[in-house]
């Protein structure tokens, strides 16, 4: 078995750690139970230690799936962080025998989406990613009750949204007669233009709907909140990753020719700027800090995106690169922050941030790495979110259009725009005010797995922003992506 199998071999494997991860937390006592999320770090730790063995042997294997590879990397390298910072924030004596299976299982589907072959297995992958999470924001339904709410607005937004994408898949291959990606492209040459379009648009709806899109978004904050923190970054990273690799997947398997791509381009930048606006706006006037992360996430995605919509209205394969770079990126950034954000609650005993004056001093580690990802996440340079929003705007710039320039504006005045919910957050973490009475006493000592999960996400960040060059296999993904059909 050659080293491309081995890897495609891995989501089984993953899933198959997970069913055995099952078994095993019920067989140990509960004060031996967080050693499970350290297990299953190291597993998924292995898998990614593999995958980029398997990166530098592409020279051995001209078709190698990198798409695939990227979105693995993304998977096992954020979810083996998410489980060992879930080994120090649960509850040992809680269901943790339902959680890290689930876990692995949500991580197996969203990494098996990379490589998939055909669209009704791509739909297939994003459901078996998708259900475990709708279980896992509830998980702590006893502790926090809205957490079943949120849960279930998740799962009705998102069944609708399957029904949604599973009819556009069904519309083209009633007139395609395939749903091979390689296969798409010549089999709707002749087909009706209309039909065509109806359904890209379809599934372009029904996984925007798990992307959190403007106006599909108001199951996201919730959930976003009320999940576990290890759940929440395995939602804003690799579950999110897999659903967006699964709609420019399914896109890139339409005929390139006609006016088809500039159509779903103006569709795809017409949501980008209105979903990273209205998030910037929402995010606006919050007071928790995870809705201020929840609703900012929204505009991520705008920002994301946007650079698939510049690639696609003006054929430029930059604007693929620019987009997935900042997926990667964002992932990062956004789970680093969340982290942060319940280390942070779990010293005040609130998540509001006027009751966390101060605590980015108390605790330096904590406090550095988040005015990194924030950074990161305005665009400040050094960070790889500079680095993201650098290749968008250049993409907008690149394409001596009106439309284009137009396009990196708005990015920039909405890069801007979150300064206003940014700034008011670092300034609160890192200064306690005039009256030091508002600074909050500590409750408990801070679990050592968050702390250095935070801090190696943070150190990523740095060095994503620092060594761009050391990443040109994200460039082959967003190749085998553009639309017109994957190499």
């Amino acid at each position: 078995m050659n080293p491309i199998d081995i890897a495609g071999f891995m989501p089984f494997f993953i899933a198959l750690c997970g069913i055995g991860m099952y078994f095993l937390t019920k067989a140990f006592p509960p004060n031996l139970r967080h050693w499970c999320g350290t297990l299953t770090g190291f597993v998924l730790l292995a898998v990614f230690c593999l995958l980029v063995y398997v990166l530098f042997q592409h020279a051995s294997y001209p078709t190698i799936s990198y798409i695939g590879l990227t979105g693995g990397l993304l998977v096992t390298g954020i979810g083996a962080v998410a489980a060992w910072a879930s080994a120090g924030s649960l509850d040992p004596k809680g269901p943790v025998q339902f959680y890290y299976p689930l876990f692995l299982f949500a991580l197996a589907g969203a990494m098996a989406v990379g490589f998939a072959t055909d669209l009704f297995t791509i739909f297939v992958l994003v459901e078996l990613s998708a259900i475990p999470v709708y279980a896992l924001v509830a998980y702590r339904y006893q502790a926090d009750p809205m957490a079943l709410s949120a849960a279930m607005k998740y799962l009705l937004q998102g069944v609708t949204g399957t029904l949604t994408a599973l009819l556009g898949v069904a519309l083209l291959f009633v007139e395609g007669h395939t749903l091979e990606i390689s296969r798409l492209p010549a089999a709707l040459a002749g087909a009706d233009a209309r039909i065509v379009l109806f359904a890209a648009l379809l599934i372009m709806l029904g996984y925007g709907v798990k992307l959190g899109i403007v106006p599909l978004h108001t199951w996201l904050p919730d959930a976003y909140a009320r999940a576990p923190v290890g759940v929440t970054a395995i939602m804003v990273g690799p579950t999110k990753i897999g659903v967006l690799i699964a709609m420019v997947l399914s896109l890139s398997a339409l005929p390139a020719g006609g006016t088809l791509p500039w159509t779903l381009g103006m569709v795809i930048t017409f949501i980008a700027v209105v979903t990273m606006t209205a998030g910037n706006l929402l995010a606006l006037n919050q007071t928790d800090l995870r809705y201020i992360l929840s609703y900012s996430s929204i505009a991520q995605m705008g920002y994301i995106l946007l650079g698939f919509g510049i690639g696609l209205i003006y054929n430029l394969p930059l604007g693929f690169v620019a987009g997935l770079y900042y997926a990667i990126a964002y992932s990062m950034m956004k789970s680093g922050a969340f982290f942060a954000t319940d280390a942070f609650a779990r010293d005040a005993g609130t998540f509001r941030t006027e009751g966390m004056g101060g605590l980015g001093a108390r605790h330096p580690v904590l406090g550095f790495s988040m005015v990194v990802f924030v950074f990161g996440l305005i665009g400040v340079p050094f960070t790889s979110g500079f680095l993201g929003k650098l290749l968008l705007e250049q993409a907008g710039m690149v394409t001596s259009m009106a439309g284009g320039v137009a396009l990196a504006l708005i990015l920039a005045l909405n890069s801007a725009l979150s300064l206003g919910y940014y700034i008011p957050v670092i300034s609160t973490l890192l200064f306690c005010g005039s009256d030091r009475a508002i600074c909050p006493v500590p409750v408990k000592p801070l679990p050592l797995t968050i702390i250095s999960a935070v801090a190696f996400l943070a150190l990523v960040t740095i060095y994503f922003g620092l060594f761009p060059e050391s990443f040109e296999w994200i460039s082959h993904a967003a190749q085998q992506i553009f639309i017109g059909g994957v190499p």
